[in-house]
C-alpha cells in the first residue's frame, strides 16, 4: 500500500471538519446535504457540501479507510493536483446521477463521500489492475479489475432493487467518472489497460444508456410490479395518493369542522 500524500490528508481532515461540524448542529447538516428540492430552487453548492458530511462515525470511517488506501496509489501514479481534481470531478458526477435517477422526489436525500471515494477507487484500478484487494467475507486477494467489475454489476443490481439505504447511483456516478477523469489526465493508460477499461466501460455505459433512455426495459423484479417503475412512475404514484389523502381530509373538515382534526392530519396539510 502507497503512502497517504498531502493532498490525500487534506481531504479526510476536511471530511472529518465538516462531518464534525455538522454533528453539532442539526441545521448545519441540513444545510448541507443533498435534496432533490433543494437544487430545484438553486442551491447547486449542494452537490459538494453533501460530499463532505456523513450519516454518523461507521459511515465516514469506511469512507474515509477506503480513501486511505487508494489515495496514496493515484498520487503516486499522478499527482496531488490531479488527485484532487479526479476527487472532485467524481463527488460531482456521482451525485449528478443520483440527482438524475431522483429528479422528481423533491424529498430524496443523501450525504457521504462514497462517489468520490469510488472514483478514487477506479482511478487506482485502471492505473494499476493488477493490484490485489480483498472483500469483506473472500479471505483470499483478487485482481482489482475483478473487484472494479463486480463494483459495477453490484451497484447496478443496487440501483434496480432500491431495497436499502446504500447510495448505489452515487457509486456507479462517481466510478464512470473517476474513471473517465483519469483517462483524459493521463491518456497512455488507454493503451496500457485497454482491456481492463472495456471491461468495467461497457456494463456500464449500456446500463446508463438504458436508465436515460429506455428505463421501464430495467425489470429486475417481475414479481413485484413495483419494482419495474419508473422514478415517474413512483413519484405520480405517491402524488395521486397525497391527493387522495388531501381530499379525504377537506372532505372531513366539511362535515365535522377542523376541530375534527387529528394532530397527524394537521401536520400533512402543513406539510402539503
Amino acid at each position: 500500500m502507497y503512502s497517504l500524500h498531502i493532498a490525500g490528508i487534506i481531504i479526510i481532515g476536511l471530511n472529518l471538519i465538516v462531518t464534525w461540524s455538522a454533528f453539532q448542529d442539526q441545521g448545519r447538516f441540513n444545510d448541507t446535504l443533498l435534496r432533490v428540492g433543494s437544487l430545484k430552487q438553486g442551491q447547486w453548492y449542494r452537490l459538494f457540501s453533501s460530499g463532505f458530511v456523513h450519516v454518523d462515525w461507521t459511515h465516514f470511517f469506511f469512507n474515509m479507510f477506503s480513501l486511505y488506501v487508494f489515495a496514496g496509489r493515484v498520487e503516486a501514479n499522478l499527482s496531488s493536483a490531479y488527485f484532487i481534481l479526479i476527487y472532485a470531478i467524481s463527488l460531482l458526477g456521482g451525485n449528478l446521477l443520483a440527482w438524475f435517477y431522483h429528479r422528481d422526489n423533491n424529498e430524496y436525500r443523501a450525504v457521504g463521500a462514497s462517489g468520490a471515494v469510488s472514483g478514487i477507487i477506479f482511478s487506482a484500478i485502471i492505473l494499476e489492475p493488477g493490484m490485489s484487494l480483498y472483500m469483506f467475507f473472500i479471505p483470499i486477494p483478487i485482481p482489482a479489475w475483478i473487484y472494479g467489475l463486480i463494483f459495477i454489476l453490484y451497484s447496478i443490481y443496487g440501483i434496480g432493487k432500491q431495497h436499502d439505504n446504500i447510495g448505489h447511483e452515487a457509486h456507479l456516478g462517481g466510478a464512470l467518472s473517476g474513471l473517465i477523469a483519469t483517462l483524459v489526465l493521463a491518456p497512455y493508460v488507454i493503451e496500457q489497460n485497454t482491456l481492463t477499461i472495456i471491461l468495467l466501460a461497457v456494463p456500464s455505459a449500456a446500463f446508463l444508456i438504458v436508465m436515460f433512455f429506455k428505463p421501464r426495459l430495467l425489470l429486475w423484479n417481475y414479481g413485484n410490479g413495483k419494482q419495474n417503475q419508473t422514478v415517474d412512475d413512483r413519484y405520480k404514484e405517491q402524488q395521486a395518493w397525497r391527493e387522495r389523502e388531501l381530499n379525504r381530509i377537506l372532505t372531513k373538515v366539511k362535515h365535522s369542522g377542523a376541530d375534527s382534526l387529528s394532530a397527524e392530519e394537521r401536520r400533512f396539510i402543513e406539510e402539503y
